[in-house]
């Protein structure tokens, strides 16, 4: 933003006659930070795909079952809970 404000200031770029060199300013601003959004997206996707697993355990992702509560033999012994250390206290 601060080069295309220089540029327009030094005649390289010409002002609005109406808004002056708002429009050309904003919209380096708004292209910067659209590209500044992109440039980031593989080094945001790389910190996800890091914690995949920790997430998932939290209820976190598309394999998350919402509705399992970890009560059935089979989500136990997928989850590694033991029937001992692990009991779900009763609702009464």
């Amino acid at each position: 933003m601060l080069v295309t404000q220089g540029l327009v200031y030094q005649g390289y770029l010409a002002a609005n006659p109406r808004f002056g060199s708002l429009p050309k300013v904003a919209f380096a601003g708004l292209l910067g930070f659209g590209l500044g959004k992109v440039s980031y997206i593989g080094a945001c996707q790389s910190k996800f795909h890091f914690f995949e697993d920790q997430l998932r355990g939290a209820g976190f992702g598309p394999q998350h079952n919402r509705h399992c509560l970890l009560t059935c033999e089979e989500c136990k012994i997928k989850h590694g809970l033991s029937e001992k250390g692990d009991s779900q206290p009763s609702a009464s």
